[in-house]
């Protein structure tokens, strides 16, 4: 049953992005088409700003669905009624906190932005942002229990639906009005559709949580409370590294360079979701796992998951130093091109993070929070500091310069060094040397692998997008083959294939 939910989710993850990757793509070239640079900076900059506003939640959401998984899968309907009522009454405290605060930087708003970006009604549109943000908190905590059961599937096909309609919608209005307001304003109204049409489901589907009364026990309270104390250290930790590289570059460099990265971030981004939709996915059964299972277990699906997520992002940061630029070239104009230094730094972000995500999966299902909690400060000490400073002299690549820095000095080695000593306990030492082991040779592996295959298809042209879609192939396959043949004989490749062909004959026997 656990594989069969994970399956159902990871078809509709992938179909949905599918759609919903092309349409944004789309959407955003119709953006720079009617709209300049400067509206893309606004863009990335208000996300930030709402980002760490944000903050206001402290992990709540984390923390009880962890403590979700063992009352779903004993089926315990009260308890999950006094936890769903907690996350409730959270939620609309930190909605109002949200919208407090967000409505006090309103007056401040140009001490964030480098000149005069010469945009119309800037404090309207931040307003809009941050309504929309705040909507979002009223019913998404609804959605938790859809995580917990492993049902994120039925999330997903509601919310691909909902933003494959608004997208069109969103185009069309650019094309005919250019008008960035009407533009937003079908953002909230998606965002609003897709809560209410989310909620209707967990309503109708769990009818036993209108009549939950009460709130969890003491003990359940005060375990929770721990959590959300160290997830609060991890949300202030993301959101430093991650969410301040637009306020960077518009205090220090200026919009128009937030606005050439937000396409290279629309890229990643999409990525980026591609693979939640598959965290998602997996999140669930990962925590169900450690929730019924022994040790040995837990870690041999840990090294399979950890491998798969290394195959998936070495292939696309191998892919993404090839081909970030003409692709951006073709689809947005040679305006919007960073240079090959910034654009490797991107890209060795993108690597870095992903191969974190295997000890961050088994972490939050594990409720590991508490032992890690000190790793975000220090991370976002160091990446403040050093993005600071080399913004000031190389400006964009000196910001990107300090994510990397923070990311190898603390990430690299205390997460890892958590989840071993603290998670799988069984000899935890030889495991994590072995983890560091496998990270320096599948890095270089995957670097090589990259290198050969770029070489393979160097010689055909990237002037045009058939072209391109060309060179892509004979860059993919060439990689398949480098990494099929440098990891065939592995344990946990052979446990990939052997999955994947039980799910193929599982499909054929359906048909």
């Amino acid at each position: 049953m656990r594989t069969k939910k994970t399956v159902m989710n990871l078809i509709a993850g992938f179909g949905g992005q599918l759609i919903g990757g092309i349409l944004s793509f789309v959407a955003r070239i119709v953006f720079v088409k009617f709209l300049s640079a400067e509206y893309l900076g606004v863009n990335g900059l208000f996300s930030n700003i709402l980002a760490i506003l944000a903050l206001s939640d402290l992990g709540i959401g984390t923390a009880i669905v962890y403590s979700l998984y063992e009352p779903v899968a004993k089926g315990d309907e009260d308890a999950i009624c006094r936890l769903m009522n907690l996350y409730k009454y959270a939620y609309r405290v930190i909605a109002l906190v949200i919208f407090v605060m967000g409505t006090a930087i309103c007056p401040f708003l140009n001490v964030f932005i480098k000149g005069d970006p010469g945009i119309e009604h800037l404090r309207v549109i931040y307003m809009m942002y941050l309504l929309d943000v705040v909507a979002s908190y009223l019913v998404a905590y609804k959605t938790t229990i859809f995580h917990a059961e492993q049902k994120i599937y039925v999330r997903l096909i509601i919310e691909q639906i909902v933003n494959a309609v608004r997208i069109i919608f969103q185009i069309v209005v650019l094309a005919l009005t250019g008008n960035f307001i009407l533009y937003l304003l079908l953002q909230i109204i998606g965002s609003l559709f897709t809560n209410l049409w989310v909620s209707h489901e967990v309503d109708k589907t769990h009818p036993y949580l209108k009549h939950g009364r009460g709130l969890p026990d003491k003990k359940t309270t005060k375990d929770i409370i721990k959590n959300v104390k160290a997830m609060s250290m991890h949300r202030l930790g993301t959101v430093i590294v991650q969410g301040t590289d637009n306020m960077l570059m518009s205090v220090f460099v200026g919009l128009t360079s937030v606005g050439i990265y937000s396409n290279y971030n629309l890229i990643i981004s999409n990525v980026n979701t591609l693979f939640y939709k598959i965290y998602n996915a997996l999140v669930g059964g990962v925590g169900n796992l450690v929730a019924t299972e022994e040790d040995e277990k837990i870690y041999e699906v840990y090294r399979t998951i950890e491998f798969a997520l290394y195959l998936f992002f070495a292939f696309v940061s191998a892919g993404l130093i090839c081909f970030f630029n003409p692709v951006v070239r073709i689809f947005f104009g040679e305006k919007y091109l960073f240079s090959m230094p910034i654009v490797a730094c991107i890209v060795i972000n993108f690597y870095i993070t992903g191969m974190r995500q295997a000890n961050l999966m088994f972490r939050d299902a594990m409720g590991l929070f508490w032992y890690d909690r000190y790793k975000p400060v220090a991370e976002s000490v160091i990446n403040l500091i050093v993005s600071v400073y080399l913004v000031r002299h190389y400006e964009v690549i000196g910001i990107f310069i300090g994510t990397i820095v923070s990311s190898l000095t603390v990430d690299f080695w205390v997460e890892p060094y958590v989840l071993m000593k603290y998670g799988m306990k069984t000899d935890w030492k030889k495991r994590l040397k072995k983890y560091f082991a496998l990270y320096g040779i599948r890095t270089v592996t995957a670097a090589a692998a990259g290198a050969v295959s770029w070489m393979a298809c160097c010689k055909i042209p990237d002037r045009n997008l058939l072209w391109i879609i060309v060179k892509i192939m004979v860059f993919s396959a060439v990689y398949l083959l480098c990494m099929a043949a440098a990891f065939s004989r592995k344990r946990e490749f052979q446990d990939i294939v052997r999955r994947a062909g039980e799910l193929v004959k599982r499909i054929l026997k359906k048909k």
